[in-house]
Protein backbone atom coordinates (compact mmCIF):
# COMPACT_ATOMS: atom_id res chain seq x y z
CA UNK A 1 0.00 0.00 0.00
CA UNK A 2 1.61 3.53 -1.14
CA UNK A 3 1.14 6.64 1.26
CA UNK A 4 -0.17 8.37 -2.73
CA UNK A 5 -3.04 6.43 -2.75
CA UNK A 6 -3.94 7.01 1.10
CA UNK A 7 -3.38 10.87 0.05
CA UNK A 8 -6.11 10.27 -2.57
CA UNK A 9 -8.56 8.11 -0.86
CA UNK A 10 -8.29 11.63 1.20
CA UNK A 11 -8.74 13.83 -1.28
CA UNK A 12 -11.50 12.54 -2.90
CA UNK A 13 -12.95 12.27 0.32
CA UNK A 14 -12.73 16.01 0.59
CA UNK A 15 -13.85 16.89 -3.14
CA UNK A 16 -15.65 14.06 -4.20
CA UNK A 17 -14.63 13.83 -7.37
CA UNK A 18 -11.81 12.29 -8.97
CA UNK A 19 -11.50 15.72 -10.68
CA UNK A 20 -11.66 17.83 -7.49
CA UNK A 21 -8.90 15.47 -5.61
CA UNK A 22 -6.40 15.63 -8.97
CA UNK A 23 -6.56 19.34 -8.55
CA UNK A 24 -5.23 18.87 -4.97
CA UNK A 25 -2.77 16.35 -5.50
CA UNK A 26 -1.77 18.08 -9.21
CA UNK A 27 -2.38 14.88 -10.53
CA UNK A 28 -4.77 14.00 -13.52
CA UNK A 29 -8.08 12.50 -13.15
CA UNK A 30 -7.02 8.78 -14.35
CA UNK A 31 -3.93 8.70 -11.97
CA UNK A 32 -6.05 9.37 -9.21
CA UNK A 33 -8.95 6.80 -10.55
CA UNK A 34 -6.09 4.51 -10.85
CA UNK A 35 -4.54 4.97 -7.34
CA UNK A 36 -8.47 4.90 -5.65
CA UNK A 37 -9.03 1.26 -7.61
CA UNK A 38 -5.51 0.51 -6.54
CA UNK A 39 -6.24 1.34 -2.97
CA UNK A 40 -9.44 -0.60 -3.07
CA UNK A 41 -7.79 -3.97 -4.26
CA UNK A 42 -5.20 -3.51 -1.56
CA UNK A 43 -7.25 -3.21 1.45
CA UNK A 44 -9.73 -5.37 -0.25
CA UNK A 45 -13.04 -2.49 0.45
CA UNK A 46 -15.51 -1.30 -1.63
CA UNK A 47 -14.45 2.70 -0.96
CA UNK A 48 -16.74 4.72 -3.50
CA UNK A 49 -19.80 3.92 -5.31
CA UNK A 50 -20.40 6.29 -8.71
CA UNK A 51 -23.42 8.80 -8.76
CA UNK A 52 -22.77 10.82 -12.08
CA UNK A 53 -19.89 12.79 -11.81
CA UNK A 54 -19.43 12.18 -8.28
CA UNK A 55 -18.31 9.95 -6.57
CA UNK A 56 -20.25 8.93 -3.27
CA UNK A 57 -18.22 7.42 -0.21
CA UNK A 58 -19.17 4.13 1.39
CA UNK A 59 -19.95 3.04 4.87
CA UNK A 60 -16.46 1.53 4.82
CA UNK A 61 -14.97 4.28 3.25
CA UNK A 62 -16.35 6.85 6.28
CA UNK A 63 -15.18 4.22 8.92
CA UNK A 64 -11.22 4.06 7.08
CA UNK A 65 -11.17 7.88 6.90
CA UNK A 66 -11.45 7.61 10.50
CA UNK A 67 -7.99 5.53 10.71
CA UNK A 68 -6.74 6.93 7.70
CA UNK A 69 -6.42 10.60 8.49
CA UNK A 70 -4.33 10.60 12.06
CA UNK A 71 -2.13 8.72 10.14
CA UNK A 72 -1.75 11.38 7.46
CA UNK A 73 -1.52 14.11 9.73
CA UNK A 74 0.62 12.74 11.96
CA UNK A 75 3.44 12.49 9.07
CA UNK A 76 2.21 15.58 7.92
CA UNK A 77 3.10 16.74 11.17
CA UNK A 78 6.51 15.57 11.08
CA UNK A 79 8.05 18.97 10.07
CA UNK A 80 6.34 20.93 12.65
CA UNK A 81 7.63 17.92 14.86
CA UNK A 82 11.34 18.48 14.32
CA UNK A 83 11.31 22.37 14.58
CA UNK A 84 9.66 21.58 17.99
CA UNK A 85 12.86 19.54 19.06
CA UNK A 86 14.85 21.50 17.56
CA UNK A 87 13.47 24.55 19.82
CA UNK A 88 12.68 22.96 22.81
CA UNK A 89 8.79 23.20 22.28
CA UNK A 90 6.22 20.30 23.46
CA UNK A 91 3.94 18.90 20.23
CA UNK A 92 0.58 20.84 20.03
CA UNK A 93 -2.26 19.85 22.15
CA UNK A 94 -5.01 17.97 19.78
CA UNK A 95 -8.41 19.06 20.74
CA UNK A 96 -11.73 17.89 19.45
CA UNK A 97 -14.93 19.36 20.38
CA UNK A 98 -18.24 18.90 19.77
CA UNK A 99 -20.13 21.72 16.86
CA UNK A 100 -22.19 23.19 19.59
CA UNK A 101 -19.15 23.90 21.90
CA UNK A 102 -17.04 25.55 19.09
CA UNK A 103 -19.67 28.08 18.16
CA UNK A 104 -18.58 29.97 21.31
CA UNK A 105 -17.07 28.47 24.12
CA UNK A 106 -13.73 26.08 22.89
CA UNK A 107 -12.70 29.36 20.58
CA UNK A 108 -13.00 32.15 23.14
CA UNK A 109 -10.92 29.89 25.78
CA UNK A 110 -8.18 28.87 23.76
CA UNK A 111 -8.24 33.02 22.70
CA UNK A 112 -7.79 33.95 26.12
CA UNK A 113 -4.75 30.86 26.33
CA UNK A 114 -2.87 32.13 23.51
CA UNK A 115 -3.34 35.79 24.60
CA UNK A 116 -2.26 34.80 28.55
CA UNK A 117 0.54 31.92 27.40
CA UNK A 118 2.98 30.57 24.63
CA UNK A 119 -0.41 27.84 24.23
CA UNK A 120 0.07 25.88 20.82
CA UNK A 121 -2.91 23.67 19.81
CA UNK A 122 -5.13 22.41 16.98
CA UNK A 123 -9.21 21.90 17.02
CA UNK A 124 -10.65 19.62 15.17
CA UNK A 125 -14.56 18.74 14.89
CA UNK A 126 -16.25 15.85 16.90
CA UNK A 127 -18.87 14.35 15.66
CA UNK A 128 -20.84 11.93 18.21
CA UNK A 129 -21.96 9.16 15.51
CA UNK A 130 -17.72 8.35 14.59
CA UNK A 131 -17.02 8.48 18.17
CA UNK A 132 -13.59 9.56 19.96
CA UNK A 133 -10.68 7.41 20.36
CA UNK A 134 -7.44 7.65 21.82
CA UNK A 135 -6.06 4.59 20.11
CA UNK A 136 -7.15 5.90 16.82
CA UNK A 137 -4.75 9.29 17.68
CA UNK A 138 -7.88 11.18 17.16
CA UNK A 139 -7.72 13.53 20.11
CA UNK A 140 -5.42 14.83 23.63
CA UNK A 141 -8.62 16.18 24.65
CA UNK A 142 -12.08 15.77 23.57
CA UNK A 143 -14.99 18.45 24.77
CA UNK A 144 -18.50 17.06 24.47
CA UNK A 145 -21.65 16.93 26.42
CA UNK A 146 -22.06 13.52 28.25
CA UNK A 147 -23.17 10.67 28.02
CA UNK A 148 -20.47 10.14 25.15
CA UNK A 149 -20.28 6.21 24.99
CA UNK A 150 -18.32 5.93 21.70
CA UNK A 151 -15.01 6.14 22.88
CA UNK A 152 -11.98 4.82 24.34
CA UNK A 153 -11.32 8.13 26.47
CA UNK A 154 -11.52 8.77 30.29
CA UNK A 155 -14.82 10.57 31.10
CA UNK A 156 -15.10 13.41 33.17
CA UNK A 157 -17.89 15.95 34.15
CA UNK A 158 -16.59 19.55 34.25
CA UNK A 159 -20.25 21.37 34.45
CA UNK A 160 -23.89 21.50 34.00
CA UNK A 161 -25.82 23.65 32.02
CA UNK A 162 -29.42 24.38 32.57
CA UNK A 163 -31.32 24.44 29.03
CA UNK A 164 -33.28 27.29 28.56
CA UNK A 165 -35.95 29.00 26.16
CA UNK A 166 -35.69 31.01 23.02
CA UNK A 167 -37.93 33.61 22.04
CA UNK A 168 -37.91 35.59 18.30
CA UNK A 169 -37.82 39.54 18.72
CA UNK A 170 -41.17 40.18 20.07
CA UNK A 171 -42.86 37.56 21.22
CA UNK A 172 -45.72 38.09 23.78
CA UNK A 173 -43.78 35.16 26.02
CA UNK A 174 -40.71 37.41 26.54
CA UNK A 175 -42.67 39.64 29.23
CA UNK A 176 -42.06 36.65 31.23
CA UNK A 177 -39.08 36.25 33.71
CA UNK A 178 -39.57 32.39 33.36
CA UNK A 179 -41.56 29.98 31.34
CA UNK A 180 -42.84 26.68 31.74
CA UNK A 181 -43.37 24.00 29.16
CA UNK A 182 -46.97 24.57 29.18
CA UNK A 183 -46.07 27.76 28.12
CA UNK A 184 -45.37 26.68 24.69
CA UNK A 185 -48.10 24.83 24.19
CA UNK A 186 -49.28 26.05 20.17
CA UNK A 187 -45.99 27.98 19.94
CA UNK A 188 -44.35 27.87 16.96
CA UNK A 189 -41.53 25.79 17.59
CA UNK A 190 -38.20 25.10 15.96
CA UNK A 191 -37.06 21.90 16.74
CA UNK A 192 -33.75 19.78 17.12
CA UNK A 193 -33.02 16.37 15.13
CA UNK A 194 -33.60 13.05 16.53
CA UNK A 195 -29.80 13.17 16.40
CA UNK A 196 -29.06 15.51 19.27
CA UNK A 197 -29.11 14.58 23.04
CA UNK A 198 -31.50 17.51 23.84
CA UNK A 199 -34.25 15.89 21.83
CA UNK A 200 -35.59 13.24 23.75
CA UNK A 201 -35.03 15.55 26.68
CA UNK A 202 -37.51 17.73 25.50
CA UNK A 203 -40.10 14.92 23.73
CA UNK A 204 -40.20 13.28 26.95
CA UNK A 205 -40.66 16.62 29.12
CA UNK A 206 -43.64 17.87 26.43
CA UNK A 207 -45.41 14.53 27.13
CA UNK A 208 -45.21 14.67 30.68
CA UNK A 209 -46.84 17.67 30.88
CA UNK A 210 -49.57 16.73 27.66
CA UNK A 211 -48.68 19.10 24.83
CA UNK A 212 -47.32 18.03 21.47
CA UNK A 213 -44.58 19.85 19.86
CA UNK A 214 -45.18 20.12 16.34
CA UNK A 215 -42.04 21.53 14.80
CA UNK A 216 -42.05 23.95 11.76
CA UNK A 217 -38.46 22.96 11.58
CA UNK A 218 -36.15 20.25 13.42
CA UNK A 219 -32.69 21.74 12.86
CA UNK A 220 -29.51 19.68 13.30
CA UNK A 221 -28.04 21.97 15.90
CA UNK A 222 -29.02 24.60 18.49
CA UNK A 223 -26.85 27.01 16.57
CA UNK A 224 -29.51 26.34 13.55
CA UNK A 225 -32.13 26.44 15.35
CA UNK A 226 -31.32 29.82 16.90
CA UNK A 227 -30.67 31.54 13.92
CA UNK A 228 -34.39 30.43 12.86
CA UNK A 229 -35.49 31.95 15.76
CA UNK A 230 -33.39 35.39 15.68
CA UNK A 231 -35.00 35.71 11.92
CA UNK A 232 -38.66 35.24 13.54
CA UNK A 233 -39.63 32.12 12.53
CA UNK A 234 -40.52 30.69 15.91
CA UNK A 235 -39.56 29.70 19.58
CA UNK A 236 -36.88 27.04 20.39
CA UNK A 237 -35.05 25.30 23.65
CA UNK A 238 -31.28 25.42 23.72
CA UNK A 239 -27.96 25.19 25.70
CA UNK A 240 -27.61 28.31 27.44
CA UNK A 241 -24.32 29.55 25.70
CA UNK A 242 -25.31 29.04 22.17
CA UNK A 243 -29.09 31.10 23.10
CA UNK A 244 -27.26 33.84 24.49
CA UNK A 245 -24.82 34.70 21.79
CA UNK A 246 -28.15 35.38 19.65
CA UNK A 247 -29.06 38.09 21.96
CA UNK A 248 -27.24 40.70 20.17
CA UNK A 249 -29.67 39.54 16.70
CA UNK A 250 -32.85 40.69 19.32
CA UNK A 251 -33.73 37.01 20.66
CA UNK A 252 -34.52 36.64 24.46
CA UNK A 253 -33.37 33.79 26.38
CA UNK A 254 -35.86 32.88 29.44
CA UNK A 255 -35.22 30.13 32.02
CA UNK A 256 -37.42 27.27 31.56
CA UNK A 257 -38.38 25.57 34.51
CA UNK A 258 -38.77 21.98 33.37
CA UNK A 259 -35.69 20.05 34.74
CA UNK A 260 -33.70 19.92 31.21
CA UNK A 261 -29.88 19.88 31.68
CA UNK A 262 -27.09 19.47 29.43
CA UNK A 263 -23.89 18.04 30.83
CA UNK A 264 -20.66 18.71 29.36
CA UNK A 265 -17.63 17.20 30.15
CA UNK A 266 -13.97 15.89 28.86
CA UNK A 267 -12.47 12.92 27.79
CA UNK A 268 -9.12 12.19 28.44
CA UNK A 269 -6.25 9.45 28.40
CA UNK A 270 -6.47 7.43 30.73
CA UNK A 271 -3.38 8.26 32.57
CA UNK A 272 -2.91 11.83 33.54
CA UNK A 273 -3.74 14.68 31.41
CA UNK A 274 -0.77 17.03 30.05
CA UNK A 275 0.03 20.35 32.07
CA UNK A 276 -1.29 21.77 28.27
CA UNK A 277 -4.53 19.69 28.74
CA UNK A 278 -5.15 20.35 32.20
CA UNK A 279 -4.29 24.21 31.23
CA UNK A 280 -6.64 23.79 28.74
CA UNK A 281 -9.43 22.54 30.81
CA UNK A 282 -9.19 24.95 33.20
CA UNK A 283 -9.54 27.60 30.59
CA UNK A 284 -12.72 26.12 29.07
CA UNK A 285 -14.23 25.53 31.84
CA UNK A 286 -13.92 28.91 33.48
CA UNK A 287 -15.14 30.38 29.42
CA UNK A 288 -18.11 27.91 30.03
CA UNK A 289 -19.25 29.32 33.76
CA UNK A 290 -18.71 33.38 32.44
CA UNK A 291 -20.86 32.53 29.48
CA UNK A 292 -23.61 30.63 30.83
CA UNK A 293 -23.96 32.74 34.01
CA UNK A 294 -26.49 31.58 36.11
CA UNK A 295 -27.40 28.67 33.94
CA UNK A 296 -24.56 26.96 34.16
CA UNK A 297 -23.13 25.24 37.31
CA UNK A 298 -19.21 23.84 37.75
CA UNK A 299 -18.51 20.85 38.90
CA UNK A 300 -16.72 20.21 42.64
CA UNK A 301 -13.29 19.89 41.23
CA UNK A 302 -13.70 23.96 39.05
CA UNK A 303 -15.94 25.71 40.99
CA UNK A 304 -13.13 27.63 42.43
CA UNK A 305 -12.89 29.04 38.23
CA UNK A 306 -16.19 30.35 37.78
CA UNK A 307 -18.85 32.50 39.76
CA UNK A 308 -21.37 30.36 42.15
CA UNK A 309 -24.46 29.30 40.92
CA UNK A 310 -27.33 31.27 42.06
CA UNK A 311 -31.03 29.96 43.25
CA UNK A 312 -33.01 29.16 39.93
Amino acid sequence: MRLDWLRAFRAVMQTGTATGAAAILLRTQPQVSRMIASLEDAVGLKLFRREGRRLVPTEQALLFLQYVEPLLIGLEGIGHAADDIRHDRGRPLLVAAEPFLLHKAVPEAITALNAAADFRCTIDICIRGLGLWMSRGNADLGVVALPFSQTDMERTVFAEAEVVAVLPPGHRLAAEPALQMQDLRNERFIGLSTSTLLRAQIDIAAARVGISLDPVVNATSGVTACDFVARGLGMTIADPIIAQSFVSRGVTVRRLRAGLKLTYGYLTARQAPSAAARLAMDMIAATVSRLGGDFVTLAPAYRHLGRPASAA
